[in-house]
């Protein structure tokens, strides 16, 4: 069998990009399926990501896919023809805007999957995607969501001709052992400095929680890069916060996770995150606003806290309980440790297999 997923870029370094390297990095050691990658442009690939060296990268040398549209198409069809592609995946449904032609101009073609990594209420600003996502009900053979709930969004609303399921990520970190620092004075969150993460919010909140409780020794880091970088460290200044740090995310996360009390997450949208699933493999517990998808499917199982969406003064409180309550941390922990069994590799894996050989 073999299957191609089609990701346009990795350089956004997101959970997006962080869940196909994992799948993929998984996937690749099942017999008789052979695993290619393929994005618009390979001189976008960053050092940021351990892909298996079993996995078949492809570029298809665009650099600007306006000016070379009809040369995208005409090589991923040929692509498509040469390698006999079995099953085709998306990643995430704007991408249909480079698949769906190259894919349904042929005469035989290879079974069509779609990944969405949104929530369904979520276009993320763009239309188009939600023109998109209409394309897949109709053309694709396989809608992949993230959370049951979205299975049900996509089959009242769109009516899919196609099956929807849901499966869950994997963690980039799923064979850390995990150790949790009981000591450590320090809460992180991890992500773009974009506005959708809600890092707004959470300064907002950690600035009440600072005033409020006066709690010393403890502070926040948060982790990552982008273009509001600027305007958050505004803010921080503006709140008068001094116990709130941005910190270069550019390279590996995976000491900030060690090193971290618990995680906090402000996100205003999600489908289901990377980041909570990563911090239940440090055993790390969680604050998050419960928001419509995502960190209730991960945190139910009491390893986090879920707090009412947009209410600043009981997410300060909720910080100051994580703080305050080491048994409470430890405890979290422990759950978060066993939750992460859901988010295996292997497991996940073979779900993904399954599903293929259905279509075949």
């Amino acid at each position: 069998m073999n299957v191609v997923f089609f990701i346009p870029s990795l350089k956004n370094k997101g959970g997006v990009e962080r869940a196909t390297i994992s799948l993929l990095n998984s996937i690749v050691d099942y017999e008789n399926v052979n695993v290619f990658l393929v994005v618009l442009n390979k001189n976008e690939q960053t050092d940021s990501f351990e892909i298996s060296p079993k996995v078949k990268m492809m570029s298809l040398d665009i650099k600007n896919y306006k000016t070379q549209y009809f040369t995208l198409i005409k090589n991923l069809k040929n692509f498509i023809k040469i390698k006999e592609i079995d099953v085709f995946v998306s990643v995430e449904s704007m991408s249909l805007l480079f698949s769906y032609l190259p894919i349904f101009s042929l005469k035989k073609r290879p079974k069509f999957v779609v990944w969405e990594h949104f929530n369904f209420k979520n276009n993320n600003g763009k239309k188009l995607r939600d023109y998109f996502r209409k394309i897949a009900a109709r053309k694709a053979e396989l809608i992949v969501t993230l959370t049951e709930r979205d299975v049900a969004m996509w089959n009242q609303n769109l009516k899919p001709k196609s099956h929807v399921t849901y499966i869950y990520n994997i963690s980039p970190f799923q064979d850390h052992i995990a150790r949790y620092d009981e000591t450590s004075r320090t809460a992180i969150t991890i992500g773009r400095y974009v506005p959708v993460k809600g890092f707004d919010r959470l300064i907002k909140a950690w600035s009440i929680f600072d005033k409020k409780y006066n709690v010393q020794d403890w502070k926040l880091n948060i982790v990552g890069y982008g273009e509001e970088k600027e305007k958050l460290q505004q803010q921080i200044e503006s709140e008068n916060c001094k116990s709130i740090f941005l910190i270069d995310g550019s390279k590996s996360v995976a000491d900030q996770y060690q090193q971290a009390s618990f995680y906090c997450m402000s996100s205003y949208f999600e489908g289901l995150p990377m980041v909570l699933i990563e911090a239940q493999n440090f055993g790390l517990p969680s604050i998050a606003f419960d928001i419509y998808s995502g960190p209730s499917e991960i945190l139910g199982c009491g390893s986090g806290i879920l707090i009412e969406d947009a209410n600043l003064e009981s997410y300060a409180d909720g910080i100051y309980d994580l703080v305050t309550k080491e048994e409470l941390r430890i405890k979290m922990s422990g759950i978060a440790i066993q939750n992460k069994s859901r988010f295996d590799g292997k497991t996940i894996a073979e779900n993904w297999i399954k599903n293929f050989q259905k279509l075949l």
